[in-house]
């Protein structure tokens, strides 16, 4: 693994990305964060991460948030049978992914403006938004706001990222 930020800084001992439970810190620091959230809004959905080649042998590494109301509710890692669970998945590789997240770390948790959800999925590469459903992956782009801060958060977590 290499280490984006320094583990003995004051954010703690690094956490590997991707991971369950850096997914789980990120949800813990929405929750204690409610205040923001509630000025964005509700966000109600199932949303998916998938790191495309963050899995071991460099497969595809997902998870789950659940969001209901102002919260994280669950986060789990998800199989490829969980898919239909999710309302809408970010897609992307882990090359990405590290360079939004040492962007929004760089950044102390606000990413420049070609670094965000919205930019770098908007054309749908690098990140890509998946669904089944067109009402349910409009969710994606009803609740952008709120993604955005849940992932800014990780300017708080110093991140490991994996080598595959």
């Amino acid at each position: 693994m290499s280490t984006a930020n320094s583990a003995a800084d004051e954010r703690g001992p690094a956490v590997a990305f991707p991971s369950l439970e850096w997914f789980r810190r990120l949800a813990d620091l929405m929750n204690r964060n409610r205040a923001l959230h509630e000025h964005l809004g509700y966000i109600d959905c199932v949303a998916g991460f998938t790191i495309t080649d963050g899995g071991a042998g460099g497969r595809p590494f997902s998870v789950q948030v659940t969001f209901e109301e102002f919260e994280a509710v669950n986060v789990r890692e998800a199989r490829p049978e969980d898919a239909s669970r999710a309302d809408f998945t970010l897609e992307a590789a882990m090359s990405t992914w590290r360079e939004m997240i040492e962007n929004i770390a760089r950044g102390g948790g606000r990413p420049d403006l070609t670094h965000t959800l919205n930019y770098l999925s908007h054309m749908g590469e690098p990140i890509a938004v998946r669904s089944d459903d067109t009402m349910r992956r409009d969710m994606y782009f009803r609740y952008n706001q709120s993604l955005q801060e849940f992932v800014n958060a990780s300017a708080q977590i110093a991140t490991a990222f994996r080598e595959n």
